[in-house]
């Protein structure tokens, strides 16, 4: 009898423990260096001065955060932006994650000279990149989920 008072008492003290956050979703011009720094800090993945953002999705509102990013790079930056640690150290397996995949700008699929790669982080986070062109133009997908 007491064992069953007590999980309500502990199933209210975890959830007042997590944090939930709103999800986001933005496109063209509403993708700005703010969201761009966003998924830098949560990646690490840098981005070269210039960077236009074109679809930022943050699923926020759940236990497991996620976001999905599309952008584009100039031919100048990419060979730079190529010697991010993910792309020297991370597993060359193809984009599984997906987290933007029902969205409309995202297009990964039809990206050619693509690379990917994908990579663990500290504390059950997780990350895949993928640059390639799309229009003759470098664009550049990002998934990152925390479990």
């Amino acid at each position: 009898m007491k064992f069953q008072a007590i999980i309500p008492i502990l199933c209210l003290s975890l959830g007042s423990c997590l944090e939930f956050g709103n999800d986001l979703e933005l496109s063209g011009a509403e993708v700005t260096d703010k969201e761009l720094a966003e998924v830098t800090r949560r990646t690490g993945i840098d981005f070269p001065e210039g960077t236009v953002g074109l679809g930022y999705y943050f699923l926020g509102s759940g236990i497991d955060p996620a976001l999905a990013l599309k952008a584009s790079i100039t031919e100048d930056e990419r060979l730079d932006f190529l010697k991010n640690e993910i792309f020297e150290k991370g597993d060359k397996t193809k984009a599984s994650l997906q987290i933007g995949r029902d969205k409309p700008w995202w297009k990964l699929n039809e990206l050619k000279d693509r690379v990917d790669r994908k990579m663990d982080l500290p504390i059950g986070q997780f990350v895949e990149c993928t640059l390639g062109k799309e229009n003759s133009k470098w664009i550049v997908y990002v998934s990152w989920t925390s479990t």
